[in-house]
């Protein structure tokens, strides 16, 4: 049995990095554990963040930068387009294989140990100590469970879509314009996605609720002239946070607790903020040997983005009852020149909200009869 460290992270993830980077720098012993043989790798992860946010935390370095984000285009069903302005949302993608390197590199420098090739097979909590088996048997105060994917399967597995991504090269993208696909017999509950990266490659992507999202890909791509670099399945969490961040001595940081959008499941920003906020109270907990403290967490994060994840639920919930001919309408009206400025001027990261907003009375009140239609066909079509 190791003993000695306080906290044992497993998944060297945004989320479970961030964590040991805030812990390690308070002066706490921390090790992470990181199934995969290299940081970063494979990455899943298409990048998009804004920076103007994540300056609240821990932004990229310039070097992970591979592309800023001028411009939106979403495609309806029928073809119609709605185009926005993001020049001023100061949104990058980012590689985020480079970025996470990048927190393993900090955490290291602040006094964590960082080990790959090592599964965490179990924890087991006794007492005051919790027991964590992996390569060796290691004892800590807590243990953080930064694992992604494999944590959230063991919590909320229905809201997993299946995704499959493409890094490619071909011509017929532009560099800084984000490109998104909607149709809801091709791509039920989701989208496609087009997200430049510079230099004529581009991350392509396509999701669905009980689709084979690998023939669908292919099926999207077809007619145009492109090179495959990679290919990976990366199913994606669209459940919204979990209803407890803490049990016992075990805390969820990341997509583990679910800190990805329910809209898009982008988790760049909010699973650095969870790390970085449970660090803080973990290490006040320790310090004042006050478990109870750990619940500032919850909270803490909950104050930030909160408000703004209930309401992706919502418009979740509403768009996955949506047809073709309802999505073509809500896209005529953000193709509106009225509601793409308005768009303009809100915020990246709160998408949801400045959607509503975006819209104003009118809009708003158009929408809510196609909802209102959508969940009428809904109920009749559950009755017959």
């Amino acid at each position: 049995m190791t003993s000695g460290y306080d906290i044992v992270v497993g998944g060297g993830s945004v989320g479970g990095l961030s964590f040991a980077i805030g812990a390690a720098s308070r002066g706490l012993k921390v090790l992470v554990l990181e199934e995969d043989d290299e940081i970063g790798e494979p990455e899943k992860c298409d990048g998009l963040v804004s920076l103007r946010a994540m300056r609240r935390y821990i932004p990229p370095e310039e070097a992970c930068v591979q592309s800023r984000v001028t411009s939106g285009v979403v495609h309806s069903p029928s073809g119609l387009v709605a185009s926005l302005d993001a020049s001023r949302f100061e949104v990058v993608v980012i590689d985020r294989s480079a970025y996470e390197k990048q927190l393993a590199s900090m955490a290291v420098s602040a006094g964590a140990t960082v080990k790959t090739g090592v599964r965490v097979e179990a924890t087991v909590e006794e007492g005051d100590a919790v027991k964590v088996k992996a390569d060796s048997a290691y004892s800590c105060s807590y243990y953080v469970d930064a694992t992604g994917p494999v944590g959230i399967l063991r919590r909320n597995r229905l809201r997993l879509v299946p995704a499959a991504k493409y890094e490619i090269q071909g011509d017929w993208f532009a560099d800084g314009e984000v490109q998104v696909f909607v149709d809801q017999k091709k791509y039920p509950g989701f989208f496609a996605w087009v997200i430049p990266r510079g230099n004529g490659t581009a991350k392509v992507g396509a999701a669905g609720f009980g689709i084979n999202s690998f023939k669908t890909l292919d099926s999207f791509l077809e007619g145009r002239t492109y090179r495959t670099l990679t290919r990976v399945a990366a199913p994606i969490y669209v459940g919204g946070p979990v209803e407890e961040f803490v049990s016992g001595r075990t805390i969820l940081v990341g997509e583990s607790a679910g800190q990805v959008k329910p809209t898009t499941a982008g988790g760049i920003l909010s699973s650095v903020a969870g790390g970085s906020i449970a660090a803080r109270w973990v290490t006040e907990s320790i310090g004042s040997a006050d478990p109870s403290l750990l619940l500032g967490y919850q909270r803490e994060w909950t104050k930030e983005f909160g408000d703004e994840f209930r309401t992706m639920k919502r418009l979740r919930h509403m768009y996955e009852s949506l047809s073709n001919p309802d999505i073509d309408r809500i896209v005529s009206a953000l193709g509106s020149k009225r509601v793409s400025e308005r768009l303009a001027k809100t915020d990246f990261d709160f998408h949801a909200t400045a959607f509503i907003s975006a819209l104003g009375a009118k809009g708003t009140l158009q929408l809510a009869s196609i909802l209102l239609s959508a969940e009428a066909r809904q109920a009749l079509s559950s009755l017959a």
